[in-house]
């Protein structure tokens, strides 16, 4: 239980000497309603969870400039990091986890918008071979030029040092989830 003075602190905007935030004032607002519930995690995935949807704000406008959404970036993305700018629908499906019925609408979709080709593996005519265009490759390099503009203003008060453990963190629970990358 706090002391009076650090409940003090707290009500009037700080903690120990630094401001509050908003996961602070939920975080004091479940303590006050459910004092045995242990909400320490609250700390860490909320201020995440908060992170991302702020991110997610900001990268949302940015993409609308670009006459993107989120998933037509992410798939276009996608094929722009593979060395021959190509994939299979498959390997698109397991690289933006989406389902064989949402990825065929996807690709109708860029297609039309001249982002992406179809066609039949030369080799196999049965797999279908998805490849950025021109147009597709040079709306990606843009945006993604924007994106990174808005990861740098969302971390901007970080320092060096802070930006590398802040990093090794994310890292170690995202190891600790998910496992190793398994690269080709």
């Amino acid at each position: 239980m706090e002391s009076a003075h650090a409940a003090g602190e707290q009500t009037a905007g700080k903690r120990h000497g630094e401001p509050l935030d908003a996961i602070d004032e939920m975080i004091g607002l479940w303590r006050a309603c459910l004092p045995e519930a242990e909400v320490r995690s609250l700390e860490v995935v909320s201020r995440m969870l908060r992170i991302t949807r702020l991110f997610d704000r900001d990268r949302d406008k940015t993409l609308s400039r670009f006459g993107l959404e989120p998933w037509s970036f992410d798939m276009l993305a996608a094929l722009r990091r593979d060395p021959r700018q190509r994939s299979t629908p498959g390997d698109l499906m397991a690289a933006t986890l989406v389902t064989s019925g949402t990825m065929t609408t996807r690709l109708k979709s860029l297609e039309h918008r001249g982002w992406i080709t179809r066609t039949p593996d030369p080799d196999d005519r049965r797999i279908v071979v998805v490849e950025l265009t021109t147009a597709g490759r040079k709306v990606t390099d843009e945006a993604f030029g924007e994106v990174l503009a808005c990861q740098r203003e969302l971390i901007r008060s970080l320092s060096a040092e802070e930006f590398r453990a802040a990093a090794q963190i994310l890292k170690k629970i995202l190891l600790d989830h998910e496992g190793p990358a398994r690269l080709p």
